[in-house]
């Protein structure tokens, strides 16, 4: 038996280290992930493979959350990677408030520390170079904040309507509704407790109390605003639970399984 296990070893010791030496790049270093939905429209697609820059912030003990070195934090505007603090699965979206931001999210406009986004429109000629399903059922704005700009899209228009909080004060979701829900804002507060168990069980969330991110975490969105299951539905996201930042698109396919070209190599870090 040993003299097999021996002439195995000989034979397929260089495959064997290869692969544990990819396990261990992907764990540590970088990853390429698959994106399932289009939660991150117009920028990502599904069906796109994203490079994942592991080594972003921190050198971490391969397979664990143990940070060796850390030199950094995400910022605002990066697409990260991390775990669903609801159920695990791995998400990918956009960090859009650090510990200690005021976040308001009022008639699907974005505030941070009292300064309001600014939407504006795309030209028709804008359009062109995205590869949306459906883009004749949504709109699409460059919003701009804090320095940050990227292209997001809606069902509507930002700020259309007026805006108060009596659904907030009228919706009165009874406890069973909100098991699972409210739980996940509750270092947060009674109020973004509620607000995130309206927009669970409404399955849409176009206002938001004011509230401040805890030390340690992170509120993410989806550039597919009314399309993704972020931290309005989600809560916060725990600095440990995000693993690196979306660098490229290395390949793409579309439904049929057809290669879109367009699509390889693409940068998701301007």
């Amino acid at each position: 038996m040993s003299d097999r296990l021996l002439k195995f070893w000989r034979d397929w010791r260089g495959l064997l280290l290869f692969f544990v030496i990819m396990i261990i790049f992907r764990s540590a270093v970088a990853d390429w992930n698959q994106v399932p939905s289009g939660s991150m429209q117009p920028g990502i697609l599904a069906g796109d493979r994203i490079v994942v820059d592991k080594l972003a912030w921190d050198l971490r003990v391969p397979f664990t959350d143990i940070r060796l070195i850390q030199w950094s934090n995400p910022q605002r505007g990066d697409i990260v990677t991390f775990d669903n603090p609801v159920d695990g699965r791995l998400f990918i979206k956009r960090v859009v408030a650090v510990p200690g931001d005021r976040v308001e999210w009022r008639r699907d406009q974005l505030l941070i520390n009292g300064e309001r986004a600014t939407y504006t429109p795309l030209r028709e000629s804008d359009l062109s170079g995205l590869m949306v399903d459906k883009p004749r059922n949504h709109r699409f704005y460059r919003e701009q904040l804090m320095g940050a700009s990227r292209v997001v899209m809606f069902k509507g228009q930002p700020g259309s309507g007026e805006w108060n909080d009596s659904p907030l004060r009228l919706f009165s979701p009874t406890r069973e509704a909100c098991v699972g829900c409210e739980m996940r804002a509750a270092t947060a507060g009674s109020a973004l407790a509620t607000a995130i168990c309206r927009c669970c069980n409404q399955s849409a969330c176009s206002s938001f109390p004011p509230f401040t991110v805890p030390e340690g975490k992170y509120w993410m969105m989806g550039d597919n605003r009314d399309n993704s299951t972020d931290s309005r539905f989600i809560g916060f996201v725990d600095r440990r639970h995000i693993y690196g930042r979306a660098h490229a698109v290395a390949f793409s396919v579309g439904d049929n399984y057809w290669p879109r070209f367009r699509r390889f190599f693409t940068d998701l870090t301007n």
